[in-house]
């Protein structure tokens, strides 16, 4: 298995890959908002393939204080097999790099499967935290 960054080229794949892993797209997981995500840290998206074929991706965010981890996926055939795992290692090694010195991610409360992977790799649940958010354009 290879992990690289990833190209605009591979959008439709992942986006395929994110709607059949069960992830809830957004308004801002539109291509042009990829686009946009592109220019700020490209090197923390990033794609695992085998044999030429996307079978996992990680969207990884650096505020410059603290790392974040969005929108993991892997294809159900693949899942099980450290892939997730080693696409969420290599953002964490690329936002020590940067300087981060603490990394998120964000779990839906009924994504139980998610919130056990992440558990098993060391994130522990922040029950004082509350997420909130706000739509600034459609």
């Amino acid at each position: 298995m290879k992990i690289r960054e990833f190209k605009l080229d591979d959008y439709s794949v992942v986006r395929d890959l994110w709607q059949s892993s069960g992830l809830i797209l957004r308004p801002g997981d539109e291509l042009e908002d990829v686009r946009l995500k592109l220019q700020r840290d490209p090197d923390l998206f990033l794609v695992a393939e085998q044999e030429n074929m996307i079978v996992g991706s990680v969207m990884g965010g650096w505020d410059g204080r603290r790392g974040w981890i969005y929108h993991l996926a892997v294809k159900r055939e693949h899942e099980r097999k450290g892939i997730g795992a080693r696409l969420v290692r290599e953002v964490e090694e690329r936002l020590v790099t940067k300087g981060a010195r603490k990394v998120n991610a964000q779990v839906y409360k009924w994504n139980e499967k998610s919130f056990e992977f992440f558990k098993a790799i060391g994130y522990e649940a922040q029950p004082d935290l509350v997420m909130i958010g706000k739509r600034l354009r459609q």
